[in-house]
Formats: structure tokens, sequence, C-alpha cells
């Protein structure tokens, strides 16, 4: 039983204070549903902070429900609507859309958004499990033409055994997930796979790890995303229960994973070390490209090179690295992003104490952006 519940709002779009540097790379996000009918265990959007409405909500109906979650949507009323009125007068930027499920056939509002994204020409993140989403293909067609699009293919398992049938009982199956990138490679939309969450101990082992990467670049998927299981609030509660189903002698591992200073740290340098090494074999990126063509011509170098120092960043991040070096690299990428002038003019008038005028970047930082600019034909 799933109830669909149309509500008034006027938020749909979040604009957030950095852009998901070396990661997606988006600066904005929207979803015209809150709840998800695939009802995967792990999922983050399970907590307060995503899906308030199943914890806060004064609607008694929600109590006849095993799993509100999944089973009661709300859908954001008129969202194209609002969608396109909050975008109208924002800068260009990239979008990190998402709600491809069961209930998208009943509203096609994310049809509509992605229409809305085409006229106004804003680029396209996309994180899917659905195959439904080439129903939409000729839109994602022309958006890729226009601007940019990505569509990550959230996949954990390599088939569909039975850890994926415990934990993704209702999500579409992992081999129409691989033959859906495909077609999108096919028609040279940029598509990969995002490897969120790899949980421990129970898909973050060799053999699933290759054997994924492997299907990624059979499909024609061009990068590998990794990331590791965020446990908080009531997200860890509930995956706390589902763990005690699936195997209880693993909760004490997790325990420890995640109370012993260190232990999480060094698991998913581990992980990030195994996830290159099969990158390097099948020659697919452990990142995803920042797309840079959709911003005005001045600031694109700017761009480009906050973009290296992003992945800079989280290089250093998923390698254990020393912590000083990433913030140094992140703030000064966060600066370049704010940058309203192009840094290569700023460089040509005033060399390295021009560009140590920048916020959060010295002499240590401006050199870097010095050898940036080394390789950049600008």
């Amino acid at each position: 039983m799933t109830k669909y519940n149309l509500y008034p709002t006027k938020h749909i779009l979040n604009i957030h204070k950095h852009i998901d540097g070396g990661w997606f790379w988006n600066k904005y996000s929207a979803s015209p549903y809150m709840g998800c009918e695939w009802g995967c265990e792990y999922c983050y959007c399970r907590d307060e902070k995503y899906n308030p409405h199943n914890h806060q909500s004064k609607d008694f109906e929600i109590e006849k429900f095993k799993d509100p979650f999944s089973q009661y949507i709300k859908v954001k009323k008129e969202a194209p609507q609002l969608f396109r009125k909050s975008l109208e007068k924002k800068p260009i930027d990239l979008i990190y859309l998402s709600g491809y499920q069961p209930i998208e056939r009943k509203y096609s509002y994310i049809k509509e958004m992605l229409e809305v994204c085409l006229e106004l020409g804003f680029p396209i993140f996309i994180n899917e499990k659905s195959p439904q989403l080439l129903e939409n293909l000729n839109i994602l067609r022309k958006i890729n033409q226009k601007t940019h699009l990505n569509i990550g293919w959230s996949v954990i398992f390599p088939e569909d055994n039975d850890k994926k049938k415990f934990f993704e009982p209702k999500s579409p199956s992992i081999d129409r997930r691989f033959d859906a990138m495909q077609k999108l490679a096919n028609n040279n939309i940029m598509t990969g796979t995002v490897l969120m969450p790899a949980l421990p101990f129970i898909t973050d082992d060799e053999p699933t790890i290759h054997d994924i990467i492997q299907k990624t670049k059979q499909s024609g998927g061009k990068y590998i995303l990794e990331g590791g299981l965020t446990l908080w609030g009531y997200t860890k509660a509930h995956f706390y229960k589902a763990l005690k189903k699936y195997r209880p002698e693993l909760t004490k591992d997790y325990e420890k994973l995640y109370t012993k200073k260190g232990a999480l740290e060094k698991h998913m340098i581990d992980l990030h070390q195994m996830v290159q090494k099969y990158c390097k074999k099948y020659d697919l990126l452990n990142l995803i490209p920042r797309p840079i063509n959709f911003f005005p011509d001045k600031l694109r170098i700017n761009k480009k090179i906050a973009g290296c120092f992003h992945l800079k960043a989280r290089e250093i991040h998923l390698s254990g690295s020393s912590k000083y070096r990433e913030w140094a690299f992140r703030k000064a990428a966060w600066s370049l992003e704010e940058l309203n002038i192009s840094v290569a003019e700023r460089y040509a008038q005033e060399g390295l104490k021009g560009l140590m005028k920048i916020k959060n970047i010295g002499e240590k930082m401006g050199n870097e952006i010095i050898n940036e600019l080394k390789g950049i034909d600008v």
C-alpha cells in the first residue's frame, strides 16, 4: 500500500553555499517528491533532516504504514511551476535532480522540470536507479546538446543477489540499470556508476568492487565514484534494525568501525585504493570531470582551476593525507569560485602578488595557481 499526498509548498530549489566540489559539482538541487518508493534500507534521506514529514508530521495516517518513507510519498504541488520561478533569475550552474520512481508516471513532474532546465539553459546531474528515466530520452538528448548532462547510476551490488534483495527489495534490477547506462552511452551522454554507499563488510569486498567496475566498463560508463555509508539520526536507527535482521553479528563490527578513532578513515582509504586499482585496470575515471562549458567565457579559467583544487582536496581526503593541505586547496577553490574577474588576467597584470590578494590564497596556493595556468591554453 502506497499513499501519495499532494501538499502546497513555497520551496523546491536548494541553493548550496558551495558547489559539491570534487564529487557531483552541483550548486543547486531539487526534487518534487519527499520519500522514495524504492525504500532502500541504507538511504540517508530517511533522516529527519531530509524527510521530516515522517518524523514530525501531525498526519496520523502515517501510523498505518510499516515503512512511511517508502509508502507515504509527499508531492510538492505545482512543483515544475515553482521550480521555474525559483530558477528564472538564478545564475546558470549545475542542478542535481532526483525523483524517478513509480509516482513519476502519475505526475510527470521530473519530466516537466527537465523541460524547464532545457528552456532556461541549466546543466544537470542525475543520480538514478530507475531505467524509467529513458522514457525522457529525447529531452535528455536535447539538454546534453545544449548545456551538459551527466547521469550516474546508483549501483552497489554487481547483480540481483540476496544482498540486493534484502537492502534494495523494491528497486529496479541491476541488469536493467546497466542496460540503461549502455543506452545513454550510445547517445553520447556522460554516464557512469555512483558506488554509494559501499556497505562495510557487505558490499565493499574486492570481488564485488571488481565486478561492478568491470560491468560499468562493459556498459559504456566513463567513471566510478565511490563513497561510504553515512550513519546518523534516524538513518542509523533504521539501518541498524535492518542489519540485525540481515546479520546481527555485524552490529558489533559496525559499532567498532564507527566509534573507534581512525577505524572508518582507514577502512575508506582501503576502499579508495581498491577502486583506483580496478579503475586503472579498466581505464575508467575514479572521479567525475567538472563541466565548465556553460559558464561565461571570462570565468571558465577560474572554474577550471577551482575544479582542479577541489579534486586535489578530495584525493587528499580519500587517501588520508594532510587535513591542512586538504582544506588549503578547498578554501582556495571556494575563493576562485567566487572571483568575478579572470584569475589569468589578475596574474598577467599583477603577478603572484596579485594572486595573493585573493581571499585564502597565500604564496603556496598562488604558486599552485601559476602552475595550473602554465598547463592551460588561455
